[in-house]
């Protein structure tokens, strides 16, 4: 048996090359799909987070306003139907 020597050719350089070319190009185009969902994702987390902080303050505002006086008054009118001194009330029962 007779040992076949291996030689470099500039053929087998080229095409080495030319492979090594296109695995970097798969490579690189798929982390580049790969970061744009995550970019995708954090915007979208990003927009969820912003409604839940203004449902946060929206109801830090109410616990505030449910405090106040101005509550108080408005919800024994409306709830338990009760009236001021000077207000008149009326009973419209259908």
């Amino acid at each position: 048996m007779q040992k076949r020597k291996l030689r470099i050719t500039p053929k087998f350089i080229v095409l080495l090359t030319v492979l090594c070319a296109a695995f970097a190009c798969l490579l690189y185009f798929a982390q580049e799909k790969k970061l744009n969902e995550i970019a995708a994702q954090e915007a979208a987390l990003q927009q969820q987070y912003q409604a839940l902080q203004n449902e946060a303050q929206r109801l830090e505002y109410m616990i505030e306003y449910a405090k106040s006086e101005e509550y108080l008054i408005q919800y024994a009118r409306e709830k338990l139907g009760f009236v001021l001194p000077d207000d008149i009330k009326f009973d419209i029962e259908e």
